[in-house]
């Protein structure tokens, strides 16, 4: 099992309002199963689509979405940071955009 770690970072703002850096599919599922503060469809697919990723690397990209649905779903901030000439930029992704 060889974690391929995602190009760009997620970010994702806790419930206490807390920013948390995910760098690949093991961090992100560690969350969604020991952390996450709602259970729902995405968190299940998530979780499904994470653990694949950590066998076969083919399902990196999968897991980044899906993880990225699953923060939507709960209501939880989700953003990238982009570096732009220097400058580090944040694109968000949020169920109220």
């Amino acid at each position: 099992m060889k974690e391929v770690p995602w190009r760009i970072p997620l970010w994702v703002t806790l419930q206490n309002g807390m920013p948390r850096q995910f760098c690949g599919p093991y961090d992100a599922l560690d969350f969604l199963e020991n952390e996450w503060p709602s259970h729902g469809v995405q968190q299940a697919r998530a979780i499904e689509i994470c653990r694949a990723a950590l066998h076969h690397s083919e399902y990196t990209n999968s897991a980044r979405h899906s993880f990225v649905a699953a923060c939507i779903e709960a209501s939880l901030e989700c953003s990238e940071a982009v570096k732009f000439g220097g400058r580090v930029r944040f694109t968000g992704a949020s169920r109220h955009r």
